[in-house]
Protein backbone atom coordinates (compact mmCIF):
# COMPACT_ATOMS: atom_id res chain seq x y z
CA UNK A 1 0.00 0.00 0.00
CA UNK A 2 1.40 3.12 -0.98
CA UNK A 3 2.26 5.74 1.47
CA UNK A 4 0.25 9.00 -0.23
CA UNK A 5 2.34 11.54 2.00
CA UNK A 6 5.81 10.10 1.14
CA UNK A 7 4.52 10.75 -2.41
CA UNK A 8 3.45 14.20 -1.90
CA UNK A 9 6.66 15.10 -0.46
CA UNK A 10 8.33 13.30 -3.18
CA UNK A 11 6.22 15.51 -6.03
CA UNK A 12 7.21 18.85 -4.18
CA UNK A 13 11.04 18.05 -5.32
CA UNK A 14 10.12 18.16 -8.90
CA UNK A 15 10.52 21.70 -9.77
CA UNK A 16 13.45 22.26 -8.08
CA UNK A 17 14.89 19.49 -9.19
CA UNK A 18 13.85 20.22 -12.97
CA UNK A 19 15.32 23.26 -12.23
CA UNK A 20 18.57 22.02 -11.20
CA UNK A 21 18.80 20.05 -14.56
CA UNK A 22 18.24 23.09 -16.34
CA UNK A 23 21.40 24.92 -14.20
CA UNK A 24 23.29 21.86 -15.19
CA UNK A 25 22.13 21.41 -18.25
CA UNK A 26 23.01 24.95 -19.35
CA UNK A 27 26.19 25.30 -17.57
CA UNK A 28 27.18 22.07 -19.49
CA UNK A 29 26.51 23.35 -22.81
CA UNK A 30 28.58 26.87 -21.72
CA UNK A 31 31.03 24.40 -20.68
CA UNK A 32 31.16 22.38 -23.59
CA UNK A 33 31.27 25.67 -25.51
CA UNK A 34 33.99 26.93 -24.28
CA UNK A 35 36.02 23.35 -24.51
CA UNK A 36 34.96 23.80 -28.29
CA UNK A 37 36.55 27.30 -28.30
CA UNK A 38 39.64 26.42 -26.62
CA UNK A 39 40.11 23.37 -28.89
CA UNK A 40 39.46 25.17 -31.96
CA UNK A 41 41.84 28.15 -30.70
CA UNK A 42 44.97 25.07 -30.20
CA UNK A 43 44.20 23.70 -33.37
CA UNK A 44 44.81 27.11 -34.96
CA UNK A 45 48.09 27.60 -33.06
CA UNK A 46 48.87 24.22 -33.94
CA UNK A 47 48.35 25.09 -37.80
CA UNK A 48 50.35 28.06 -37.17
CA UNK A 49 53.82 26.60 -35.90
CA UNK A 50 53.53 23.58 -38.55
CA UNK A 51 53.70 26.01 -41.20
CA UNK A 52 56.41 27.95 -39.51
CA UNK A 53 57.96 25.14 -39.49
CA UNK A 54 57.34 24.21 -43.19
CA UNK A 55 58.53 27.29 -44.32
CA UNK A 56 61.64 26.85 -41.95
CA UNK A 57 62.69 23.29 -43.58
CA UNK A 58 61.72 25.05 -47.37
CA UNK A 59 64.26 28.01 -46.77
CA UNK A 60 67.02 25.51 -45.35
CA UNK A 61 66.08 23.29 -48.74
CA UNK A 62 67.05 26.68 -50.66
CA UNK A 63 70.23 27.55 -48.78
CA UNK A 64 72.03 23.72 -49.91
CA UNK A 65 69.98 24.49 -53.41
CA UNK A 66 72.03 28.05 -53.40
CA UNK A 67 75.42 27.20 -52.04
CA UNK A 68 75.76 23.99 -54.85
CA UNK A 69 74.88 26.98 -57.53
CA UNK A 70 77.41 29.16 -56.39
CA UNK A 71 80.21 26.26 -56.50
CA UNK A 72 79.09 25.74 -59.98
CA UNK A 73 79.39 29.22 -60.77
CA UNK A 74 82.37 31.28 -62.52
CA UNK A 75 80.46 34.28 -62.91
CA UNK A 76 81.18 37.22 -60.07
CA UNK A 77 77.90 38.78 -60.68
CA UNK A 78 75.78 35.61 -60.25
CA UNK A 79 77.90 34.50 -57.54
CA UNK A 80 76.83 38.27 -56.11
CA UNK A 81 73.58 37.37 -56.72
CA UNK A 82 73.57 33.53 -55.16
CA UNK A 83 75.29 34.57 -52.06
CA UNK A 84 72.81 37.39 -51.48
CA UNK A 85 70.28 34.70 -51.86
CA UNK A 86 71.55 32.86 -49.38
CA UNK A 87 71.75 35.59 -46.74
CA UNK A 88 68.38 36.37 -47.45
CA UNK A 89 66.85 32.87 -47.16
CA UNK A 90 69.23 32.28 -44.08
CA UNK A 91 67.52 35.59 -42.18
CA UNK A 92 64.12 34.10 -42.94
CA UNK A 93 64.51 30.76 -41.80
CA UNK A 94 65.86 32.20 -38.56
CA UNK A 95 62.50 34.46 -38.63
CA UNK A 96 60.42 31.35 -38.66
CA UNK A 97 62.55 29.18 -36.47
CA UNK A 98 61.88 31.78 -33.94
CA UNK A 99 58.01 31.32 -34.20
CA UNK A 100 58.46 27.54 -33.07
CA UNK A 101 57.81 26.13 -29.64
CA UNK A 102 61.49 24.46 -29.18
CA UNK A 103 64.24 24.51 -25.94
CA UNK A 104 66.30 27.30 -26.11
CA UNK A 105 69.65 25.51 -26.54
CA UNK A 106 68.07 23.77 -30.12
CA UNK A 107 67.03 27.64 -31.20
CA UNK A 108 70.57 28.72 -30.53
CA UNK A 109 72.46 25.94 -32.02
CA UNK A 110 69.99 26.12 -35.13
CA UNK A 111 70.09 30.27 -35.30
CA UNK A 112 73.61 30.25 -35.21
CA UNK A 113 74.61 28.32 -37.57
CA UNK A 114 71.89 30.03 -40.12
CA UNK A 115 73.59 33.72 -39.21
CA UNK A 116 76.69 32.11 -39.40
CA UNK A 117 76.06 31.09 -42.82
CA UNK A 118 74.05 34.18 -43.79
CA UNK A 119 77.01 36.00 -42.62
CA UNK A 120 79.54 34.24 -44.32
CA UNK A 121 77.91 34.43 -47.63
CA UNK A 122 77.22 38.25 -47.77
CA UNK A 123 81.08 38.97 -46.60
CA UNK A 124 81.73 36.83 -49.99
CA UNK A 125 79.22 38.64 -51.81
CA UNK A 126 80.73 42.21 -50.87
CA UNK A 127 83.92 40.77 -51.85
CA UNK A 128 82.78 39.73 -55.26
CA UNK A 129 81.50 43.16 -55.70
CA UNK A 130 84.78 44.69 -54.55
CA UNK A 131 86.49 42.90 -57.97
CA UNK A 132 87.93 40.34 -55.73
CA UNK A 133 87.10 36.65 -57.16
CA UNK A 134 86.74 34.21 -54.62
CA UNK A 135 90.22 32.41 -53.05
CA UNK A 136 89.99 28.58 -52.90
CA UNK A 137 89.92 28.59 -49.54
CA UNK A 138 85.98 30.75 -49.85
CA UNK A 139 84.99 27.85 -51.56
CA UNK A 140 86.27 25.24 -49.34
CA UNK A 141 83.96 27.25 -46.99
CA UNK A 142 81.32 27.23 -48.65
CA UNK A 143 81.60 23.71 -49.87
CA UNK A 144 81.43 22.92 -45.83
CA UNK A 145 78.52 25.42 -45.19
CA UNK A 146 76.72 23.38 -47.86
CA UNK A 147 77.48 19.91 -46.22
CA UNK A 148 76.39 21.30 -43.40
CA UNK A 149 73.02 22.63 -44.52
CA UNK A 150 72.53 19.27 -46.04
CA UNK A 151 73.00 17.50 -42.40
CA UNK A 152 70.19 20.50 -40.54
CA UNK A 153 67.81 19.68 -43.98
CA UNK A 154 68.09 15.50 -43.50
CA UNK A 155 67.32 16.12 -39.38
CA UNK A 156 64.54 18.55 -39.72
CA UNK A 157 62.97 15.85 -42.47
CA UNK A 158 63.31 13.47 -39.52
CA UNK A 159 61.30 15.95 -37.53
CA UNK A 160 58.73 16.52 -39.95
CA UNK A 161 58.64 12.32 -40.58
CA UNK A 162 57.35 12.37 -36.58
CA UNK A 163 55.39 15.65 -37.36
CA UNK A 164 53.46 13.65 -40.26
CA UNK A 165 53.50 10.74 -37.92
CA UNK A 166 51.83 12.39 -35.24
CA UNK A 167 54.74 12.33 -32.40
CA UNK A 168 54.82 16.22 -31.98
CA UNK A 169 52.14 17.87 -30.91
CA UNK A 170 53.45 22.02 -31.24
CA UNK A 171 50.30 22.73 -28.69
CA UNK A 172 51.63 20.48 -25.79
CA UNK A 173 55.04 22.12 -26.98
CA UNK A 174 53.67 25.61 -26.08
CA UNK A 175 52.24 24.25 -22.66
CA UNK A 176 55.60 23.20 -21.48
CA UNK A 177 57.31 26.16 -22.31
CA UNK A 178 58.24 27.41 -18.86
CA UNK A 179 59.79 24.03 -18.56
CA UNK A 180 61.75 24.56 -21.50
CA UNK A 181 63.31 27.56 -20.48
CA UNK A 182 63.54 26.48 -17.01
CA UNK A 183 65.71 23.26 -17.95
CA UNK A 184 65.83 22.91 -21.38
CA UNK A 185 63.57 20.23 -21.30
CA UNK A 186 61.04 20.27 -24.55
CA UNK A 187 59.03 17.09 -24.28
CA UNK A 188 59.84 15.99 -27.91
CA UNK A 189 60.47 12.12 -28.39
CA UNK A 190 64.07 11.18 -28.29
CA UNK A 191 64.41 10.38 -32.01
CA UNK A 192 63.35 13.80 -32.79
CA UNK A 193 65.62 15.60 -29.91
CA UNK A 194 68.62 13.48 -31.79
CA UNK A 195 67.39 14.88 -34.91
CA UNK A 196 67.73 18.58 -34.02
CA UNK A 197 70.53 18.36 -31.42
CA UNK A 198 72.62 16.99 -33.93
CA UNK A 199 73.32 20.09 -35.48
CA UNK A 200 76.42 20.78 -34.20
CA UNK A 201 78.73 23.88 -33.46
CA UNK A 202 81.33 24.03 -36.32
CA UNK A 203 81.15 27.62 -37.29
CA UNK A 204 82.88 29.72 -34.70
CA UNK A 205 85.78 30.91 -37.17
CA UNK A 206 83.47 32.82 -39.83
CA UNK A 207 83.20 36.61 -39.87
CA UNK A 208 80.07 38.23 -37.79
CA UNK A 209 78.54 41.17 -40.60
CA UNK A 210 76.02 43.55 -40.54
CA UNK A 211 74.02 43.74 -44.11
CA UNK A 212 74.04 46.96 -45.02
CA UNK A 213 71.21 47.34 -47.13
CA UNK A 214 68.93 45.32 -49.66
CA UNK A 215 69.97 43.43 -52.48
CA UNK A 216 67.11 44.65 -55.16
CA UNK A 217 63.59 46.46 -55.53
CA UNK A 218 60.59 44.00 -57.04
CA UNK A 219 59.42 45.68 -60.02
CA UNK A 220 55.60 46.04 -59.16
CA UNK A 221 54.24 48.05 -62.14
CA UNK A 222 54.68 45.68 -64.64
CA UNK A 223 51.30 45.73 -67.55
CA UNK A 224 50.65 42.94 -70.14
CA UNK A 225 52.89 42.92 -72.94
CA UNK A 226 50.41 42.63 -75.55
CA UNK A 227 47.07 41.32 -74.73
CA UNK A 228 45.39 40.64 -77.75
CA UNK A 229 41.24 40.72 -78.77
CA UNK A 230 38.64 43.00 -78.32
CA UNK A 231 36.83 44.02 -75.09
CA UNK A 232 34.08 41.10 -74.10
CA UNK A 233 30.53 41.63 -72.09
CA UNK A 234 29.99 39.19 -68.93
CA UNK A 235 27.61 37.40 -71.24
CA UNK A 236 30.55 36.28 -73.42
CA UNK A 237 32.73 35.62 -70.66
CA UNK A 238 30.45 33.45 -68.70
CA UNK A 239 29.62 31.30 -71.92
CA UNK A 240 33.39 31.02 -72.39
CA UNK A 241 34.18 29.83 -68.96
CA UNK A 242 31.26 26.96 -69.50
CA UNK A 243 33.17 25.87 -72.70
CA UNK A 244 36.57 25.69 -71.15
CA UNK A 245 35.02 22.98 -68.76
CA UNK A 246 32.38 21.47 -71.00
CA UNK A 247 29.63 22.52 -68.95
CA UNK A 248 26.07 23.51 -70.63
CA UNK A 249 23.45 23.76 -67.66
CA UNK A 250 23.69 27.26 -67.29
CA UNK A 251 22.09 27.20 -63.32
CA UNK A 252 25.61 25.85 -62.67
CA UNK A 253 27.17 28.34 -63.45
CA UNK A 254 27.18 32.08 -61.54
CA UNK A 255 26.41 35.34 -62.54
CA UNK A 256 30.02 36.59 -62.44
CA UNK A 257 31.82 39.35 -60.55
CA UNK A 258 34.23 41.54 -62.07
CA UNK A 259 38.03 41.40 -60.86
CA UNK A 260 40.06 44.34 -61.14
CA UNK A 261 43.59 43.04 -61.43
CA UNK A 262 46.63 43.48 -63.28
CA UNK A 263 44.54 41.91 -65.92
CA UNK A 264 40.65 42.88 -65.88
CA UNK A 265 38.86 39.84 -65.73
CA UNK A 266 35.00 38.00 -64.62
CA UNK A 267 35.27 35.71 -62.11
CA UNK A 268 32.38 32.19 -62.95
CA UNK A 269 31.59 29.92 -60.01
CA UNK A 270 30.72 26.58 -61.88
CA UNK A 271 29.01 23.70 -60.29
CA UNK A 272 30.44 20.34 -61.72
CA UNK A 273 28.47 17.90 -59.99
CA UNK A 274 30.76 15.21 -58.72
CA UNK A 275 33.88 16.77 -60.37
CA UNK A 276 33.81 19.25 -57.84
CA UNK A 277 33.68 23.54 -58.13
CA UNK A 278 35.38 25.55 -59.95
CA UNK A 279 36.56 29.37 -60.02
CA UNK A 280 37.52 30.71 -63.72
CA UNK A 281 38.33 34.01 -64.26
CA UNK A 282 38.26 35.07 -68.18
CA UNK A 283 39.95 38.65 -69.07
CA UNK A 284 37.69 41.26 -69.96
CA UNK A 285 39.92 41.86 -73.24
CA UNK A 286 39.94 39.04 -75.67
CA UNK A 287 37.64 36.73 -73.70
CA UNK A 288 41.39 34.47 -72.19
CA UNK A 289 41.41 31.67 -69.81
CA UNK A 290 43.39 33.29 -66.61
CA UNK A 291 43.15 31.42 -64.05
CA UNK A 292 40.87 28.06 -63.33
CA UNK A 293 40.80 25.84 -59.94
CA UNK A 294 38.99 22.92 -58.72
CA UNK A 295 39.87 21.70 -55.15
CA UNK A 296 38.50 18.63 -55.09
CA UNK A 297 39.69 15.76 -53.43
CA UNK A 298 42.08 12.89 -55.85
CA UNK A 299 42.15 9.39 -53.72
CA UNK A 300 44.07 7.39 -56.28
CA UNK A 301 46.55 7.58 -59.22
CA UNK A 302 45.01 5.80 -62.34
CA UNK A 303 46.86 7.33 -65.40
CA UNK A 304 50.70 8.50 -65.60
CA UNK A 305 52.43 10.98 -65.53
CA UNK A 306 53.15 11.03 -69.10
CA UNK A 307 49.74 10.90 -69.79
CA UNK A 308 48.56 14.08 -67.39
CA UNK A 309 51.08 15.81 -69.49
CA UNK A 310 49.50 15.10 -72.95
CA UNK A 311 46.15 15.75 -71.56
CA UNK A 312 47.45 19.52 -69.93
CA UNK A 313 49.14 19.87 -73.57
CA UNK A 314 45.55 19.24 -75.75
CA UNK A 315 43.70 21.24 -73.24
CA UNK A 316 45.96 24.05 -73.53
CA UNK A 317 46.12 23.63 -77.47
CA UNK A 318 41.75 23.48 -77.45
CA UNK A 319 41.72 26.71 -75.41
CA UNK A 320 44.10 29.06 -77.28
CA UNK A 321 47.74 28.43 -76.14
CA UNK A 322 49.54 26.48 -78.97
CA UNK A 323 53.15 25.47 -78.61
CA UNK A 324 53.16 25.08 -75.23
CA UNK A 325 56.25 23.02 -74.50
CA UNK A 326 56.18 21.28 -70.92
CA UNK A 327 59.36 21.53 -69.23
CA UNK A 328 59.08 19.98 -65.44
CA UNK A 329 56.47 17.96 -63.49
CA UNK A 330 55.96 16.93 -59.80
CA UNK A 331 53.37 14.47 -58.72
CA UNK A 332 51.79 15.60 -54.93
CA UNK A 333 48.90 14.11 -53.82
CA UNK A 334 47.66 12.24 -56.81
CA UNK A 335 47.68 15.35 -58.77
CA UNK A 336 50.39 16.35 -61.30
CA UNK A 337 51.78 19.68 -61.44
CA UNK A 338 53.08 20.68 -65.10
CA UNK A 339 54.95 23.99 -66.18
CA UNK A 340 54.60 24.53 -69.75
CA UNK A 341 56.72 27.31 -71.78
CA UNK A 342 55.63 28.81 -75.06
CA UNK A 343 58.06 27.41 -78.07
CA UNK A 344 59.10 29.72 -81.27
CA UNK A 345 61.73 29.32 -83.98
CA UNK A 346 62.66 26.09 -81.71
CA UNK A 347 63.72 28.59 -79.02
CA UNK A 348 62.12 28.12 -75.44
CA UNK A 349 60.36 30.80 -74.44
CA UNK A 350 60.04 30.86 -70.51
CA UNK A 351 58.86 34.22 -70.05
CA UNK A 352 55.60 32.70 -71.81
CA UNK A 353 55.16 30.49 -68.86
CA UNK A 354 51.65 28.31 -67.96
CA UNK A 355 51.12 25.81 -65.09
CA UNK A 356 48.63 23.19 -64.79
CA UNK A 357 47.46 20.89 -62.56
CA UNK A 358 46.04 17.31 -63.55
CA UNK A 359 44.01 15.00 -61.62
CA UNK A 360 45.49 11.65 -61.60
CA UNK A 361 41.85 9.82 -61.12
CA UNK A 362 40.37 10.81 -64.24
CA UNK A 363 42.85 13.46 -66.35
CA UNK A 364 40.50 15.92 -65.00
CA UNK A 365 41.92 19.45 -65.55
CA UNK A 366 41.71 20.88 -62.03
CA UNK A 367 43.97 23.88 -62.75
CA UNK A 368 45.60 26.62 -64.93
CA UNK A 369 47.52 29.59 -64.19
CA UNK A 370 48.03 31.49 -67.28
CA UNK A 371 49.00 35.03 -65.70
CA UNK A 372 52.76 34.89 -66.65
CA UNK A 373 51.77 34.03 -69.93
CA UNK A 374 49.14 36.61 -70.43
CA UNK A 375 51.74 39.37 -68.85
CA UNK A 376 55.04 38.48 -70.96
CA UNK A 377 53.65 36.90 -74.40
CA UNK A 378 53.86 38.80 -77.39
CA UNK A 379 55.24 39.18 -80.67
CA UNK A 380 59.31 39.09 -80.68
CA UNK A 381 61.86 39.82 -83.00
CA UNK A 382 64.13 36.63 -82.00
CA UNK A 383 68.05 37.89 -82.67
CA UNK A 384 70.67 35.38 -84.07
CA UNK A 385 72.94 33.68 -81.37
CA UNK A 386 76.68 35.40 -81.74
CA UNK A 387 78.18 32.48 -79.84
CA UNK A 388 77.87 28.98 -81.16
CA UNK A 389 77.08 25.90 -79.26
CA UNK A 390 80.43 24.87 -78.89
CA UNK A 391 81.39 28.14 -77.01
CA UNK A 392 78.83 27.30 -74.97
CA UNK A 393 79.86 24.13 -74.28
CA UNK A 394 83.57 24.75 -73.40
CA UNK A 395 82.48 27.79 -71.56
CA UNK A 396 80.81 25.45 -68.65
CA UNK A 397 82.58 22.10 -69.24
CA UNK A 398 85.07 23.82 -66.46
CA UNK A 399 82.82 23.27 -63.94
CA UNK A 400 80.69 20.73 -65.21
CA UNK A 401 81.52 16.84 -65.20
CA UNK A 402 79.31 15.97 -68.09
CA UNK A 403 77.06 17.70 -70.09
CA UNK A 404 73.66 15.92 -71.40
CA UNK A 405 72.06 18.56 -73.56
CA UNK A 406 72.51 22.33 -74.81
CA UNK A 407 69.36 24.13 -76.56
CA UNK A 408 68.51 27.83 -76.93
CA UNK A 409 66.29 29.79 -74.36
CA UNK A 410 64.72 33.04 -73.87
CA UNK A 411 64.97 34.05 -70.61
CA UNK A 412 63.77 36.62 -68.48
CA UNK A 413 65.91 39.25 -65.96
CA UNK A 414 64.75 41.02 -62.80
CA UNK A 415 64.32 43.98 -64.93
CA UNK A 416 61.90 42.40 -67.17
CA UNK A 417 64.05 42.52 -69.92
CA UNK A 418 64.93 39.10 -71.78
CA UNK A 419 68.18 37.40 -73.02
CA UNK A 420 69.02 34.78 -75.10
CA UNK A 421 70.80 31.76 -73.78
CA UNK A 422 71.74 29.07 -73.88
CA UNK A 423 70.63 26.61 -71.96
CA UNK A 424 72.95 23.62 -70.61
CA UNK A 425 72.33 20.62 -68.68
CA UNK A 426 74.83 18.98 -66.78
CA UNK A 427 75.87 17.74 -64.23
CA UNK A 428 78.56 17.34 -61.19
CA UNK A 429 79.14 15.26 -58.29
CA UNK A 430 76.16 13.07 -58.99
CA UNK A 431 73.74 15.98 -59.07
CA UNK A 432 72.06 17.99 -62.33
CA UNK A 433 72.15 21.74 -63.13
CA UNK A 434 70.94 24.13 -65.71
CA UNK A 435 73.79 27.23 -66.90
CA UNK A 436 72.48 29.53 -68.78
CA UNK A 437 75.08 31.10 -70.98
CA UNK A 438 74.04 34.66 -72.81
CA UNK A 439 73.98 33.77 -76.88
CA UNK A 440 75.66 37.42 -77.32
CA UNK A 441 78.46 37.69 -74.62
CA UNK A 442 78.70 34.25 -73.57
CA UNK A 443 78.38 35.69 -69.72
CA UNK A 444 76.68 33.36 -67.13
CA UNK A 445 73.26 34.59 -66.88
CA UNK A 446 71.30 32.26 -64.52
CA UNK A 447 71.95 28.22 -62.44
CA UNK A 448 69.34 26.13 -61.74
CA UNK A 449 69.26 23.37 -59.70
CA UNK A 450 67.22 19.90 -61.36
CA UNK A 451 65.94 18.18 -58.75
CA UNK A 452 64.28 14.26 -60.11
CA UNK A 453 62.08 12.07 -58.02
CA UNK A 454 60.28 9.32 -58.24
CA UNK A 455 57.42 12.04 -58.44
CA UNK A 456 58.79 14.52 -61.11
CA UNK A 457 61.40 16.74 -62.13
CA UNK A 458 61.57 20.05 -61.52
CA UNK A 459 64.18 23.07 -61.02
CA UNK A 460 64.89 25.30 -58.30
Amino acid sequence: MVNKGVLKIKRSWVIPLLVGLLVVGVTGYWGYNQYREKEQLEVYMGNKYQQAFYELVEHVEQLQVLLGKSLVSTSERQNIMLLTDVWSHANTAQAELNKLPLAAQTVYQTAKFLSQTGDYCHAAARQNAEGKALTDGNRKQLEQLRQQAIKVADNLHNVENQVFAGNVNWVELVKSAKNSLDNGDNNLPDNVNDSLDSITDEMDNMPVLIYDGPFSDHIVNRKPQDLKGEEISRDDARQRAAKVVNISNEESISQGTTINSKIPSYNFQIDAGDEGTYSIDISKKGGHLVTMLNNREVDKSSISQSEAVDKAGDFLAINNYPNMESTYSEIKDNIAYISFAYKEKGIIIYPDIINVQVALDNGQILAVEALSYLMSHHSRDLEEAEIGENDARERTSKTLEQIENIRLALIPQASLKETLTYEVRGTIGGETYLIYVNAQTGEEEQILKVIMGEKGTFAL
